[in-house]
């Protein structure tokens, strides 16, 4: 193959013996495509990118500054571009952002960050850890998890020994104490005060919400739930058997018999409804100009939106099972489409570029996932099918086989000499 490639004329070259190999250059376009084994080994290079596949092993790609690396993905993925870099190898995970800070993790044992904002983080878990800016809280800190730990959060102070049955709060007109489940109660000035006995069968609590007032909110398992507001209110009646709530913040009614089973919601004001469910049976939902259906779930959905000139339909069956997805926009005359059926086919569509590939496995399961689409998705691609750069449609069978390039119908063996790519 080497030799054909150093002893080709100035023109087109595209010869091939298959499976053993199968080489295209362009020297006109500066490109480069051989293939080896089939599926096995390619290569591609243009000139402003580079592209090695071994698959399922190993997977290179360069495009200018930017760099990715697959090995057997997505056991490890690596990316590299100017100012970020990233390694994820099963658990393990680490990223540096440059000036924005560095992350590494062996989820959830190792935490190591440094972050302009927060600071550093560290934490072998669950032996010891301090953690700043994680999960919405300050601070974070744990020894010998669970017999100690200590969360932050806008001044209060919140310990367990050991979470969760024993914990204490504190903090600037804070404090609090609770022995989780039999009882418990906290007071934050201006904030909240709750208690509880016997948790979850006696719960109640006062919350001062800056935006929306004040709440108060009980609950008395299994017979009664309520919760009072200037911007809501709801009661529950047998906690989940009948469920009435009005949220004024959004202009809602929703009534739940029982929840979540049986629910329907509509504007305030109105008398139609524009949610009902009843699963696992039927459902219908028609709000922010998303309409979504489905039947038997998850037997058979529908989902369309509509936003000014932008659309969208998808119809999928057992959720993967089968798909069929759209997308246009009526001012840019932009339009894609997704269409699978597990495990048979795929077929992708952007604007008139097509590509599909029949039988499908995981890339019907995962078919916007790149790792799969181009390292293992070709491993089973008996048919494969793609428009080229002039819209013709070309096709291909058992990896080369037989196939239909750039318009032209070629065998098992062929060697064609040109002086460009339609030569």
């Amino acid at each position: 193959m080497c030799v054909l490639v150093a002893a080709a004329p100035a023109g087109a070259l595209d010869v091939g013996l298959w499976p053993l190999f199968h080489v295209v250059t362009d020297p006109a376009a500066g490109t480069l495509r051989w293939t080896a084994l089939g599926p096995l080994l390619a290569y591609a290079r243009t000139p402003t990118s580079r592209e090695l596949f071994v698959r399922p092993l190993l997977h290179l790609r360069r495009e200018g500054d930017v760099a990715d690396a697959d090995v057997v993905f997505p056991l490890l993925t690596a990316h590299v571009e100017p100012g970020y870099e990233s390694l994820r190898f099963l658990l393990f995970r680490h990223s540096d952002r440059g000036a924005s800070g560095r992350d590494t993790t062996l989820f959830p044992f190792v935490v190591w960050r440094d972050d302009p904002e927060h600071g550093h983080s560290a934490g072998l878990f669950p032996f010891w850890a301090r953690l700043h800016g994680v999960l919405g809280y300050d601070e974070i800190d744990t020894v010998l998890f669970p017999l100690w730990l200590r969360v932050e959060n806008g001044g209060i102070t919140r310990r367990w020994h050991p979470f969760p049955f024993v914990s204490t709060v504190s903090g600037v007109n804070a404090r609090g104490l609770r022995l989780w489940p039999l009882w418990g109660e906290t007071d934050i000035a201006g904030r909240e005060h709750s208690r509880f006995v016997l948790w979850p069968f006696y719960v109640e609590s006062d919350r001062h919400d800056p935006q929306y007032g004040d709440e108060h909110r009980l609950l008395v398992v299994p017979f009664w739930a309520s919760l009072d507001g200037p911007e809501r209110t709801s009661r529950g009646w047998g906690v989940l058997g009948r469920t009435h709530t009005i949220d004024r913040r959004i202009g809602s009614e929703a009534i739940g018999s029982p929840w979540p089973f049986v629910y329907r919601e509509r504007a305030l004001g109105d008398e139609t409804w524009r949610v009902e469910r009843w699963a696992p049976f039927w459902g219908r939902s028609d709000v922010g100009g998303i309409h979504s259906r489905f039947w038997l779930w998850p037997l058979a959905r529908a989902v369309d939106q509509d936003q000014d000139d932008d659309h969208y339909r998808r119809r999928d069956a057992l959720l993967i099972l089968w798909r069929d997805e759209r997308e246009w926009n009526e001012e840019t005359g932009h339009h894609a489409a997704l269409w699978t059926l597990f495990p048979l086919l795929r077929q992708v569509a952007s604007d008139d570029r097509v590509a599909g590939q029949a039988p499908a496995i995981l890339d019907a399961i995962a078919p916007r996932s790149r790792g799969v689409a181009t390292q293992w998705a070709p491993l089973w691609s008996l048919l494969a099918w793609h428009t080229d750069d002039a819209g013709r449609l070309d096709w291909s069978l058992l990896w080369g086989l037989v196939a239909r390039e750039r318009g032209r119908l070629r065998g098992p063996v062929h060697l064609e000499l040109g002086e460009g790519r339609d030569g």
